[in-house]
């Protein structure tokens, strides 16, 4: 019998799924919207990896937690993945699916939340696999919290730390499908940018 390669056993998995309905709704704050929880995703899937012989290993390549802020609720937490996607009859067989993840969290919860995110979005690109909802216009939330993301911008204290409180900010938006949030985010993020390039061009004078 032929030992079929990790790609084909992730098209006989994905013969045998379907689509995974939005099952939680996420509060932010001001609001709520729908989404697909990684225990539904985990729950679709699992017996057809398993016939197939497919296991989902989950690494962390780079991580950083943020300080929290003295305004903020809760502190940000942000990793690289390596999603990996291997051929249990052939371990060296596999795919690699690189995810970024941010958390926002008060306790200890956001490098688990980060890391169930990441393989949930990897397996969902993966294995194509349908949400059964429109995202662009269902299940919108009233409101979104943006103001932790907001001051996460507002104090970054270099370019690099911008970015990455610009891009975790707007993930969050999007997900959230909140167009007004996005569009403060972007606003905030021109600003401060501006002051930390005035900021440096002062600090080269000075030393000039």
């Amino acid at each position: 019998m032929t030992t079929l390669n990790v790609y084909q056993r992730i098209n006989e998995v994905r013969k045998a799924i379907g689509y995974v309905q939005k099952d939680k709704a996420v509060s932010t704050g001001g609001g709520s919207y729908k989404a697909v929880t990684h225990d539904a995703v985990t729950g679709m899937i699992r017996d057809a990896l398993i016939k197939q012989g497919v296991v989902i290993v989950p690494s962390v390549t780079s991580c950083v937690f943020h300080p929290k802020e003295p305004e903020a609720k809760q502190r940000l937490y942000e990793a690289t993945y390596d999603i990996e996607f291997v051929n249990i009859d052939e371990p060296t067989d596999r795919i690699v699916s690189k995810q970024s993840a941010h958390a926002l969290d008060n306790g200890d919860k956001a490098p688990g939340k980060a890391q169930s995110y990441a393989t949930k979005y990897a397996i969902l690109k993966l294995f194509n696999i349908e949400t059964g909802e429109d995202e662009e216009s269902r299940y919108q939330q009233d409101q979104f919290d943006v103001n932790d993301y907001l001051l996460y911008i507002q104090t970054a204290a270099s370019m690099e730390s911008l970015k990455s409180a610009y891009d975790s900010g707007m993930d969050a938006a999007k997900d959230a499908k909140d167009k007004d949030a996005q569009r403060l985010i972007i606003s905030e993020k021109e600003k401060r940018k501006a002051e930390l390039s005035a900021k440096a061009k002062q600090e080269l004078a000075g030393q000039s």
